[in-house]
């Protein structure tokens, strides 16, 4: 094995070996030629110089001066063309991301960082005018919305040094719909670049940070920022995306990065056989692109950290929780989205509730907390207290007693791993504690009509039913004796035909 293995190698780098023959011949060739050339036109060198003095002189002075001239022009040539590169660079810098149906205005939306106050403002007064005449949800309105909030920044902030020079330079820079501010933390974690993938060293570079998406970027990479803001896209969807990994296909791309627009290419391995023994050749210099789980588009590395997350698509349609690789700007989206009660889960796939048994125990809670509401809404003892406040927490949780539909990913993981329901009838305990017991709440209290017992009853109690049309609560096995009707609503229907009837007889003055 090991003789078959050394044969292996010494095949595999025999092209090397011959090239590198081949190479040293070559150059030894070359340095001979070249010796032997400038040896036998020495002699006719030297009798040229014996035979004509003067004239070589002066066409030595003639060259010199012809190739000073000929530098001259490549110089100017040169500059003029790195002028020309320096000034398409800039050209593709400010038009990029503009959408295409913008291309004719962008000399007069898109303005440089030294643009002057004058200047800023016909931009905004362009864009509010392009803003009435584009469609509605087109993508020419959005990017000029986006557009029109940044310039009206920067304008502001240009009025702000205007008005006071000697004033600080506003901390917030606001570039696609990012508001950057300076980074004066230093994490115990290493921070990368999501403009430059490079390393954040927070005690030598100054940094800045988005605060709706927690983009971080270098101060020499702010200005080429072609990332929009997640927060604004997040904002303008309002919705993940339903569709799972909806891919395209590189061929759609045109074999870009969905991002920043670099060429991709595949690192394709290919067969080569030689004394019988098959080897691969495989090209490194390739950029391989990467799929992004979430959105179906292909990234290159810089702007794919194969970073892994939970997809709501997923979830959703499969109930399937397993971490998959998404793109950065796709991690940022999901991480805004993470705690917002989007789903419309029994909307978009009842048969869940069937399946799940946690899902079904979490809706039967939720109902109960709703009904809980009405009570803790309009008692005194429990706004003193701070009741709701402490028991269910900040903004991100208010909506599982406001509301039974909607649902958000984190509240679809506390399912799928227990926590959810545990904290639901904690909060349903503490609540149902404090009606009982409080004064204010249990004189709210219903009776049942059928049965005529004294025994307290309310709408989120296990054996009690809440009629839909006038709220009044009874149980359950009397509701089923009474045949599903409600005494207090045939009660209010027969007292409202009688004015109905006295208002006729008053009419008809009888």
């Amino acid at each position: 094995m090991q003789t078959v293995q050394s044969l292996k190698d010494g095949i595999w780098n025999l092209p090397n070996t011959v090239t590198n023959l081949l190479g040293s011949r070559e150059d030894g060739g070359v340095a001979a030629d070249d010796h032997n050339n400038n040896a036998s036109t020495a002699p006719d060198d030297g009798e040229d110089g014996k035979n004509d003095d003067d004239e070589g002189d002066s066409v030595s002075d003639d060259n010199a001066a012809a190739v000073a001239a000929i530098e001259e022009q490549d110089i100017g040539a040169e500059s003029m063309a790195n002028s020309l590169m320096s000034v398409e660079e800039d050209i593709l810098d400010r038009s990029h991301a503009i959408p295409f149906g913008l291309i004719r205005e962008q000399w007069q939306l898109v303005l440089d960082w030294d643009a002057s106050i004058p200047e800023m403002e016909d931009a905004i007064g362009k864009c509010k005018v392009l803003v009435l005449r584009c469609e509605d949800n087109s993508e020419e309105k959005k990017w000029l919305v986006r557009h029109l909030i940044e310039l009206r920044y920067r304008l502001r902030e240009l009025q702000d040094v205007d008005s006071d020079p000697d004033a600080l330079p506003p901390e917030t820079k606001v570039i696609l719909g990012h508001h950057f501010v300076a980074n004066r933390n230093n994490p115990k974690y290493k921070v990368h670049c999501d403009h430059c993938s490079g390393i954040i060293w927070n005690v030598v570079q100054a940094s800045y940070i988005c605060t709706d998406c927690s983009f971080a970027v270098h101060h020499k990479c702010i200005r080429n920022v072609i990332r929009i803001c997640a927060h604004v896209i997040t904002t303008e969807r309002n919705l993940p995306i339903e569709c799972i990994c909806p891919e395209i296909g590189l061929a759609f791309q045109k074999y870009t990065c969905a991002e920043c627009g670099c060429q991709l290419s595949c690192n394709i391995s290919t067969a080569v056989t030689c004394f019988g023994l098959e080897l691969k050749a495989e090209k490194f210099n390739a950029v391989v692109p990467r799929l992004c789980d979430y959105s179906g588009l292909y990234y290159c590395t810089a702007c794919h950290w194969n970073d892994t997350s939970i997809i709501p698509a997923r979830v959703v349609n499969n109930w399937d929780f397993v971490p998959r690789k998404v793109g950065r700007a796709s991690l940022q989206q999901i991480r805004l989205l993470y705690e917002r009660p989007l789903i419309n889960l029994e909307a978009r796939n009842p048969r869940l509730f069937h399946f799940i048994a946690g899902l079904g125990v979490v809706k039967r809670l939720r109902t109960k907390l709703t009904q809980m509401k009405r009570y803790l809404a309009v008692c005194r003892l429990a706004e003193e207290h701070r009741l709701v406040r402490d028991t269910i927490g900040g903004g991100s949780r208010r909506h599982l007693m406001q509301s039974v539909d909607m649902y958000s990913v984190a509240d679809l993981v506390g399912v799928e791993n227990g926590t959810l329901p545990e904290f639901l009838r904690k909060a349903h305990d503490a609540f149902e504690r404090h009606i009982r017991n409080c004064v204010i709440c249990s004189g709210k209290a219903y009776f049942c009509e059928v049965c005529s017992n004294d025994e307290f009853l309310f709408p989120f109690d296990d054996g009690a039913i809440a009629c839909t049309r006038c709220n009044s609560v009874s149980h359950r096995a009397c509701y089923a004796r009474s045949n599903r009707s409600c005494l207090k609503c045939a009660r209010l229907r027969v007292r409202e035909q009688q004015m109905r009837n006295e208002i006729l007889d008053a009419a008809n003055g009888n």
